[in-house]
């Protein structure tokens, strides 16, 4: 009796196509890029999100990526970056699988990464010189408002800034000497380039009714850590209404 060979030649390269293929399984992407350890990225920074003590970091991004690390079981390992280009790059390319930098949920450059639910907001700030109090820009009669490159998405929500004019500064580190000079009326910039550009010449305050940016973490594309962090950054907001730290 002969053996039905083509129907055996089928079903082997059935078998064969679905071990190739995962047996049709999507391959699940790993929540950190090493067993065990949590690898967070946070932006170096001096405020309530990020405080450098000692060489490690402090403050809202810190705690919550403490509790992320706590609920998955991970050891945590910091690095602190110097700026958010930094942070994000090294997020996209898997180098950290969490990242913290006060990063606006509509920054373009997260694109295409796996974002957080908000864990804070912030608003503009209005850059002047020292001891020249404004805070809102109807009381800018003549004069040009520096607005810097990140404020910039903002601006629009500003009442008065379409009546002004203006000049763009993609390196904040200029806006400083050129409000202390007068080259510029004042400057438009978020909370973290404030902090940076306070001196001895020129002050920085809130401005009245200022339009929010919610801040989101960032992980790799597709990471399963992302439920895991929004549940902890719930919780984190309920025991801070409470008034626990």
């Amino acid at each position: 009796m002969k053996k039905p060979i083509t129907l055996i030649f089928t079903l082997v390269l059935a078998a064969s196509l679905l071990t190739a293929c995962g047996g049709g399984k999507k391959e699940e992407v790993p929540a950190t890029s090493e067993p065990g350890i949590l690898k967070v990225a946070v932006v170096n920074g001096n405020d309530r999100f990020t405080q450098n003590i000692s060489g490690a970091p402090d403050g809202i991004e810190a705690e919550i990526a403490k509790r992320v690390a706590d609920a998955g079981g991970y050891a945590v390992q910091f690095t602190m970056t110097e700026n958010e280009e930094a942070m994000i790059n090294g997020v996209a390319n898997g180098e950290y699988d969490l990242g913290f930098g006060r990063i606006p949920d509509t920054d373009t450059r997260i694109s295409g990464l796996t974002v957080s639910a908000g864990y804070g907001r912030g608003g503009l700030f209005l850059v002047t010189p020292k001891n020249n109090y404004m805070d809102c820009l109807t009381l800018m009669q003549t004069g040009t408002l520096g607005i810097s490159v990140k404020a910039e998405p903002l601006k629009d929500e500003v009442d008065g800034a379409e009546e002004i004019a203006t000049q763009s500064y993609l390196n904040i580190a200029e806006m400083g000497p050129d409000i202390a000079s007068g080259t510029i009326l004042a400057g438009l910039v978020n909370e973290r380039e404030a902090l940076s550009l306070i001196s001895d010449e020129v002050q920085a305050q809130e401005l009245i009714n200022s339009p929010k940016e919610t801040y989101v973490a960032i992980m790799p594309a597709g990471s399963p850590l992302v439920d895991s962090v929004n549940s902890v950054i719930g919780q984190y907001k309920i025991d801070k209404a409470a008034g626990e730290e």
